[in-house]
């Protein structure tokens, strides 16, 4: 037997390869075949998406007697010409592109059995959970519940909300969107040049950016299923040759980029916005809204690319200063009639549309629709992963914490538009649910529609399981298109999914 090899203790054989690698040697023939069938054959599948956008007071205007945002008192296609509503007017070039719903109620929201419409509604209407006596939220929002679902690892946010109007004092909260334990939700700032940054991060250096190392290539992305694998990776490139350490950061390189075929992350039109592109401006100088039609549309743009760029898969679009502060001057070419900080006491005043205050309201509301109109199609514009518009693999749901501006917790205003493979029956029409749903059986619906089936959302149980009392119950159910007997104790909290 000859004299041992010096360097056989920096040898590495097929055997001795197999059991240091581990996982890591054998993955890399795997994703060798694979990919050309990712890369070069049939495109990637996308993920699917969910946009909430939120608004407060719900339809603002009229009853189910007087009724202006509703397309229509039956089910049907919209009419190609006519106008859909007085409320959703501005909407009309997007039809072909949603459905509305009648029949969805916030039924949780009686569990509480507060007369206070505002406290009630906010903590039960994204959640569809009890809260607590003092109206804490009784978990997290639809947003975020759905997110944990379709991201892509822990690591990726479930939800990001994105503020619809611009605040100058930072005041901003979130709510009724939350997180875990019915938390504060995960909000970007108002500004849409500070959400930029903290969506993407600082603007890339004009610097040449140093020389990678294999740790750097191993860690550079958030998600990967080499990050397991990267101590394993970096100690087995010490005992080779320069020339395998070489081909194992390519096999890194290598392995990144079928992740990014394979799952989806990366859009075709993935890209960071810029900061020049966004007018200058003073966010002191939008306390009543001025600046929402010129500078919400660039914190859109944050939200689309978000998702384009795989950032999250769930975001919420939050109309916030439609709660009291809204004037929206951009639907009055200028000066709005709406005095500062009334609308809240105008919507009460608007059960009858032909009042001056309800016309007002109702042409003002016009602003929020062209803002949603302007979404839809921003998404309808980029390409997704799979070639198909990213509108094609992302369900946008339009809702409100209310029915009716008076408080009223039925006919929640919906609108569901996108994902057009989740409907069966087409879009570019008007839903009368044959019978009453609630808002857990919307979101538990909407789940299904993205991928997630047999998930009810929200408490599964009956109004008087908090010990509600009937007496309190009394109060609200005339208000159910005079059918008293809707709202009782023993009145299940879901109908069953709705049939789109």
């Amino acid at each position: 037997m000859g004299a041992a090899d010096p360097r056989a203790g920096n040898r590495i054989d097929r055997r001795r390869f197999l059991i240091g690698a581990g996982g890591a040697a054998l993955a890399l023939p795997m994703l060798r075949e694979f990919a050309p069938r990712s890369a070069r054959g049939a495109d990637a599948a996308a993920p699917k998406r969910i946009i909430v956008i939120h608004h407060f007071h719900g339809r603002m205007v009229g009853t189910h007697d007087a009724e202006v945002w509703s397309p229509s008192a039956s089910s049907g296609a919209y009419s190609a010409s006519e106008v859909l509503s007085p409320m959703l007017a501005s909407l009309g070039e997007v039809r072909d592109r949603f459905v509305t719903i009648d029949g969805v109620d916030d039924l949780v929201r009686h569990m509480t059995g507060s007369p206070d419409g505002h406290l009630s509604s906010n903590a039960t209407a994204t959640t569809c959970m009890p809260p607590t006596p003092d109206f804490v939220a009784g978990g997290p929002s639809f947003d975020y519940v759905a997110g944990e679902l379709l991201r892509a690892s822990t690591s990726q946010r479930a939800s990001i909300v994105f503020p619809a109007s611009v605040a100058g004092n930072g005041s901003y909260h979130s709510w009724p969107f939350y997180g875990p334990g019915g938390t504060e939700g995960y909000a970007v700032s108002t500004n849409p040049l500070e959400s930029l940054v903290e969506v993407f991060g600082p603007p890339a250096s004009t610097e040449p950016p140093p020389k990678k190392t294999l740790r750097d290539r191993l860690t550079a992305r958030r998600s990967s299923i080499l990050d397991g694998l990267a101590g394993e990776y970096v100690a087995l490139a010490k005992k080779v040759s320069a020339d395998d350490r070489k081909q194992l950061e390519q096999h890194a390189d290598f392995i990144r980029m079928v992740e990014s075929h394979l799952g989806g992350s990366l859009t075709a039109d993935c890209m960071r916005p810029s900061e020049a592109a966004i007018p200058g401006f003073d966010p002191a100088g939008n306390s009543h809204g001025a600046l929402d039609a010129t500078i919400t549309p660039w914190q859109i743009e944050n939200l689309v690319m978000a998702l384009a760029c795989d950032a999250t898969r769930v975001a919420g679009l939050h109309f916030w200063q439609s709660s009291e502060l809204a004037t929206f001057p951009s639907a009055f070419g200028g000066d709005s009639p709406i005095p500062p900080e009334q609308l809240h006491t105008m919507i009460h005043d608007s059960d009858n549309p032909q009042s001056g205050s309800a016309q007002v309201i109702t042409q003002g509301f016009t602003e929020i629709g062209s803002l949603v109109a302007h979404l839809i199609a921003r998404l309808a514009e980029v390409t997704d992963v799979d070639g198909a518009p990213l509108l094609d693999n992302t369900l946008v749901v339009w809702t409100s914490e209310m029915g009716y501006g008076s408080h009223l917790s039925y006919n929640i205003p919906v609108l569901l538009a996108g994902l057009p493979s989740a409907f069966p029956g087409g879009q570019g029409r008007h839903i009368v649910l044959p019978k009453r749903h609630s808002l857990g059986d919307l979101f538990t619906t909407v789940l299904g529609m993205v991928g997630v089936p047999d998930t009810t959302f929200g408490y599964q149980g009956k109004i008087g399981d908090t010990g509600v009392s009937q007496g309190n119950l009394a109060e609200w159910a005339g208000y159910y298109d005079g059918n008293e007997a809707f709202i009782r104790l023993d009145r299940p909290l879901h109908a069953g999914p709705i049939e789109i």
